[in-house]
């Protein structure tokens, strides 16, 4: 290129391995070209969470507001900027900029909210206080469970509890939606907005959204019963994920949040403070039976399992979903720190700390009315005492339809049973028990109705696409309309929160998941590069992501892979050999693979191949300069095949570093592990399960085995490393494959603009397909939700006429969502249309006689009863299937080889052994 025009080429090259460095995105604030007021705010420490907890009211709003201010004034530099800078594209320029005052505005009115509502200013302050002790106690205990010997007050620092920018704007954004029910976001939903919050992955996301989740569970508490709704318990706030291993991981993190929560209250309430109530804050995990226990009993049953030594433990369910005590880190022994009380039907799990000084050890808390870490983690218990807080998997909401009881988690209840919590019709528990085994007496006792959930949080978004996103967005009809709650002659909605690292299309998709408006965070200003809340920092400046392209046109994809690993292992090994610690980001060796097939074929070869390399990469004629000897013993994956017991301890270890001993004999730095002691991961072999949610921060490398299908999943697997230090990844490429081969041709071009390339996601959840698939489903999940007397399972038999007022609002609600979301009168008339026609075979099934109708053949009377719904299976799909999972779109297809039907007319002959073949 010449100095008078950059389009202009001077030279032409080609390269055998094409590379890129991706810049890093961050925060402003620790770096000398940042924005004076940024500077200003991370030096003075106006964004220490414990600090703007004690702040009173003036000197907090003056805080805050040099955010806003400095923000409002970028603005207007950046307006300057159109016509000089910025030419030929004023509209698009002046729009953006619109989109950053509106943000603006609404970040002014969180402060305002915050000057004239005591309610949201407590809450406020607990929401810091309880932040700033998840993020200690989460240090401390990460430091803990690697085996250090640390204390609490060493991790509290203001470095350590301090918001980033944006995550302290998030929360603001959501103050006034939360702290007034009747706030425009939460009453006209057609209009509401909906939060994406949009920040590459491992900016912190999830602090953002569990800022937001604190401020929500307070302020609920504070505000006392609205509307005649119990507020003093129930569920706050329901994070959804798609993943389980993501679930799990953020149920972690969640879970530490909890405990601050809870350990704050208690404080509160000896000190005689009764504003947080005397129920617990506590926090659920729904998800699928294959992982946690439905009842009770399957609970007694899983842990006595898991204390049999001799028993299998593959595959079964566990109550017990923690590694280790998020408050302290201790390890928790599944034999020992469970405890299930059949009597109360509780799962008990205490911290495993032996010297009881953990708040949630059994020591120190087995006397209290609620013993144990607050966690819940099986169904039944969930439903009897609906958590604070619920972590789900989206598939899970399609149960809606087959458990009339999930109707506790919206506040559907009446009655409760004073030992084992909250009733439903149908409950085994009726309420009354005679006193023994040392519980008292018991009878049912009406209670009034609960305030059902006020914040839904959606993470990684962009998953919520094509057929699973399609059911997500339809039973989304049933569970928005049962979040809602009247007050003041107003129907209330929940306040929708959704994150992701990688979206196109966004106002498309919130609408037909949400059928809310799309309010994206933070909003883009001129340049890619900066838009105030988050900016690129040059590769001069900071390391990034470096990409490096590698195709060998001939050469067999194993061949490849067997040499990438070996020389990305035994480079790091000779790093490691003369630097010790600062290599270890470089010693776990990542795979990622697009296929379980690949993946397993490559396990094999790096418990073969790449350990012998390794081991003798030295031993050959060949010289190999800055490779040195490796032993490569420790190699996992993270697959579906892995067993969900097995997945949190995986996690684990992957935070565990090679330790480094300086041998003066060798002259190198040395790894010496402790007989017992949990050793670092050398390889690990991944599928997309690793794409989402899996923040390990010390991992730096990376192998991919060919392009992915999508450049989103590209972006998010590979952002996996290279989180705290600079990361290296490797893109396999096969030359046999044409895809491969164009990615290897644009290399730098598409690193270069790879969000650009972010497919955009298809969701269409009043499609005729998608009806006939979900439909049924919405259409129960109400019905038996909102109504008493549907909600049983022989509630089926209780309609008795198509035109009943209970099903014509339920019908009411999917053809006006059908409309809202489409806004097409054929898909409005085609909802209408499939809906009676269900309506119609509904009520004509109740007329038969001589039998008992019921959603499902269970119960007393199982001989007499004939089933409405049924779950797909290899019969055909009518309007009564109803899936369990929202995976379950279509039947699987067993295939089965009768060999002694197999008709063979050729003369097969054994190939001659004389050299000669047969002509």
């Amino acid at each position: 290129m010449t100095a008078e025009d950059v389009t202009l080429a001077t030279e032409i090259a080609t390269t055998v391995m094409p590379e890129y460095e991706v810049q890093v995105t961050e925060t402003p604030g620790l770096d000398k070209s940042d924005r004076p007021a940024m500077r200003e705010m991370v030096a003075s420490g106006l964004l220490d969470m414990q600090r703007l907890a004690t702040l009173g009211v003036g000197s907090l709003v003056d805080a805050l507001s040099v955010l806003t201010n400095d923000y409002a004034e970028w603005i207007e530099e950046q307006r300057s900027r159109i016509r000089k800078d910025v030419t030929g594209y004023d509209d698009q320029a002046l729009q953006a900029l619109v989109r950053c005052q509106e943000i603006q505005a609404r970040l002014r009115d969180g402060i305002d909210a915050l000057k004239r509502n005591e309610n949201a200013l407590a809450a406020f302050r607990f929401a810091n206080q309880a932040m700033a002790i998840q993020r200690i106690r989460s240090q401390y205990a990460l430091e803990t469970r690697r085996g250090l010997n640390v204390s609490v007050d060493q991790f509290d620092v203001p470095k350590n509890r301090s918001w980033r920018p944006f995550q302290l704007a998030f929360l603001l954004l959501s103050i006034p939606s939360l702290a007034d029910p009747t706030h425009p976001d939460r009453v006209r939903p057609v209009e509401a907005y909906a939060d994406l919050l949009w920040f590459p992955t491992g900016g912190g996301k999830t602090e953002a959204y569990l800022g937001v989740a604190a401020f929500t569970m307070a302020i609920r508490r504070l505000q006392g019963d609205l509307g005649g709704y119990d507020s003093s318990r129930g569920l706050a706030v329901i994070m959804r994920y798609t993943l389980r291993l993501l679930t799990l991981q953020q149920f972690q993190r969640a879970t530490a949040l909890i405990c601050a929560m809870e350990k704050l209250r208690r404080d509160a309430h000896i000190r005689g403070d009764e504003s947080l109530g005397e129920e617990p804050f506590t926090i659920g995990l729904w998800v699928g039976n294959k992982v946690t226990p439905g009842t009770t009993e399957e609970s007694h049953y899983a842990v006595q399992d898991m204390r049999d030594t001799n028993k299998n433990k593959a595959g079964r369910t566990s109550p017990l979903q923690l590694t280790s005590c998020p408050w302290c880190g201790s390890k928790i022994d599944p034999g020992k720190d469970v405890m299930v009380d059949r009597g109360r039907g509780r799962t008990v799990v205490y911290c495993g700390d032996k010297k009881s000084s953990c708040t949630f050890s059994r020591g120190r808390s087995s006397n209290q009315p609620y013993p144990g870490i607050p966690v819940l983690t099986v169904d039944e218990e969930i439903y009897h005492r609906p958590p604070t807080m619920m972590i789900a998997t989206v598939d899970k909401f399609a149960m809606m339809a087959w458990r009339g009881q999930v109707r506790t988690l919206f506040g559907r209840v009446g009655q409760e049973c004073e030992r084992h919590g909250l009733l439903w019709q149908g409950a085994e528990c009726n309420g009354t028990h005679q006193a023994g085994k040392g519980l008292p007496a018991t009878k049912t006792k009406p209670v009034s109705p609960i305030r059902p959930p006020d914040l839904i949080i959606q993470d990684e978004f962009h998953l919520i696409s094509g057929p699973l996103g399609t059911m997500v967005g339809l039973y989304e009809s049933a569970v928005d309309e049962l979040c809602g709650w009247k007050l003041d002659g107003k129907n209330i909605k929940p306040k929708i929160v959704a994150s992701t690292a990688t979206v196109r299309k966004a106002k498309e998709q919130v609408n037909n998941v949400f059928m809310r408006q799309v309010s994206v965070f933070p909003p883009h200003g001129l340049d890619v590069e900066d838009n105030y809340f988050s900016i690129q920092r040059s590769i001069e400046d900071k390391p990034g992501r470096r990409y490096l392209g590698v195709c060998s046109p001939g050469s067999s994809r194993p061949a490849m892979l067997i040499r990438v690993y070996t020389a990305f292992l035994t480079a790091a090994q000779a790093l490691f050999d003369r630097f010790g610690e600062p290599a270890d980001p470089y010693m776990t060796m990542v795979g990622y693979f697009n296929s379980l097939r690949e993946l397993g074929g490559m396990k094999r070869l790096a418990e073969d191949d790449v350990q012998t390399r390794s081991y003798r990469v030295q031993m050959s004629m060949v010289d190999r300069p800055a490779l040195a000897q490796r032993g490569v013993n420790n190699i996992r994956e993270l697959t579906s095949r892995v067993s969900s017991q097995d997945i949190p301890k995986y996690l684990d270890n992957l935070e565990v570093r090679f330790k480094a001993e300086f041998d003066p004999a060798s002259g190198k730095f040395v790894t010496k592990w402790q007989d017992g002691e949990d050793r670092a991961i050398d390889v690990v072999l991944a599928t997309n399960m690793l794409s989402v949610g899996v923040d390990v921060n010390r991992l730096g490398l990376m192998a991919v085995n060919g392009q992915p299908k999508g450049t989103a999943e590209y972006i998010q697997a590979t952002s996996r490393v290279g989180r705290s230090f600079p990361g290296l990844v490797c893109t396999v490429l096969t030359w046999a494959r044409p895809r491969d081969l164009s990615h290897y041709e644009t290399f730098e071009h598409y690193h270069a603009t790879f969000y650009k390339h972010v497919e955009a996601q298809s969701v269409t959840p009043f499609s005729p397909r998608a009806m006939d698939r979900g439909l049924t489903g919405s259409l129960l999940s109400l019905m038996r939700l909102e109504n008493d007397e549907f909600s049983p399972n022989e509630g089926a038999g209780k309609l008795e006429k198509s035109d009943q007022s209970e099903i014509t609002e339920a019908m009411d609600v999917l053809v006006k969502r059908a409309w809202n979301v489409s806004e097409s009168t054929g898909t409005k008339d085609l909802a209408e249309q499939e809906l009676k026609e269900r309506a119609d075979e509904w009520a004509k099934e109740v007329s038969k006689g001589g039998r008992i109708l019921a959603y499902e053949k269970r119960g007393p009377d199982k001989d007499r009863t004939a089933p409405l719904i049924k779950s797909p299976g290899v019969q055909a799909w009518d309007n009564w299937t109803v899936p369990m999972s929202m995976r379950e779109v279509e039947p699987g297809v067993r295939l089965i080889m009768d060999v002694s039907r197999l008709s063979d007319e050729n003369p097969w002959k054994p190939r001659s052994t004389d050299g000669v073949e047969d002509q």
